[in-house]
């Protein structure tokens, strides 16, 4: 028996597994920031993220932290310093270099993310250990499912699914628009919401 391809495609099933897990948690936080009606996008929140652990830090570090180019970070921190989430302070040695931290309001947010984000994976363990899984994949899978996410093995069936859809059906534009009665040929106009 080939010890090291049996421990690979355990492997490969623990990565699957923590792919589907990991969308299911992005979308856990995209949920929770739409519902709290924040202007805040998903890369703009997890610059808050770092910042709420590591501040102050140089637009450079934040970059690094966030393995995005400065002027990316900078451009970012822009942004939440309008919404009044991060501040710039400068240090009277050295007036060249920002030093970025969270305002209140940012330190806040974060937190009431983290914790609705908390709750609701608790809950979810909850309802994944009704089935009572027996091992860390069937544990991870279970909460995948109790997500509303689908396992990654089946999210690539979709993908590739939707893929050969759209070479089959290109999509409706002014100058190719669907005939009459050919709406159904064409799934992202109809609005097909496939997970």
């Amino acid at each position: 028996m080939d010890l090291h391809g049996a421990a690979g495609a355990a492997d490969d099933e623990l990565v699957d597994s923590l792919a589907a897990l990991s969308r299911a948690v992005v979308g856990i936080t995209a949920r929770t920031l739409a519902a709290m009606d924040v202007e805040v996008t998903l890369s703009q929140f997890r610059t808050l993220v770092i910042l709420a652990s590591r501040a102050p830090l140089r637009t450079v570090d934040l970059a690094g932290a966030l393995h995005v180019h400065p002027s990316t970070a900078t451009r970012t921190c822009d942004r939440l310093v309008r919404r009044g989430l991060v501040a710039r302070h400068h240090r009277p040695v050295d007036r060249r270099v920002a030093w970025l931290t969270l305002t209140d309001a940012g330190r806040t947010l974060v937190g009431d993310v983290m914790r609705y984000r908390t709750d609701e994976l608790r809950r979810l363990l909850r309802a994944a250990d009704a089935g009572r899984p027996r091992t860390t994949i069937e544990l991870i899978d279970a909460i995948v499912v109790a997500a509303g996410e689908l396992p990654e093995r089946e999210w690539w069936r979709r993908w590739e699914r939707n893929r050969a859809d759209e070479h089959r059906y290109p999509p409706a534009t002014a100058a190719n628009p669907p005939r009459q009665g050919d709406e159904s040929l064409y799934p992202a106009e109809r609005g097909r919401q496939v997970a």
